[in-house]
């Protein structure tokens, strides 16, 4: 996600086997999707695209969806997992952000405000902070 005064810019789409694209992608080769407290590929993993998964990796796999966007302006760009944004809006996120100047500062107040939410995914987070001139 980038920024431009305080306005978030979502670069990604979450790759989910509910989505439908990514469902016929898995059914179709092969694999199945079925609810388990959430939407899970072969009842295990919440995600659909991922590295690792040794055993899902016929249907979960590791290509991205690459989406360009101009960084002029921009004043930072948080890189996280589902275990933040799963509980932490695009906008909290960068209101968060937006009001500490410091990136590993801010990545690790995200962290711990994704964990106070109750997040039980593992949160990963990193803010690059931009020097606009």
């Amino acid at each position: 996600m980038a920024t431009y005064s305080s306005t978030a810019i979502p670069l990604s789409i979450d790759h989910k086997p509910d989505r439908s694209d990514e469902r016929q992608r898995i059914e179709s080769a092969g694999g199945f999707i079925i609810w388990a407290g959430t939407w899970r590929v072969g009842g295990v993993l919440a995600v659909s695209r991922a590295f690792g998964d040794k055993l899902l990796k016929r249907f979960v796999v590791a290509e991205p969806e690459i989406q360009e966007e101009e960084i002029s302006g921009v004043d930072f760009l948080i890189i996280a997992s589902d275990g933040l944004w799963n509980v932490v809006s695009n906008k909290e996120a960068v209101d968060i952000v937006h009001a500490i100047s410091d990136a590993e500062t801010s990545a690790k107040k995200l962290t711990e405000e994704a964990y106070a939410r109750g997040s039980s995914d593992n949160i990963t987070c990193v803010v690059v902070r931009f020097e606009n001139s």
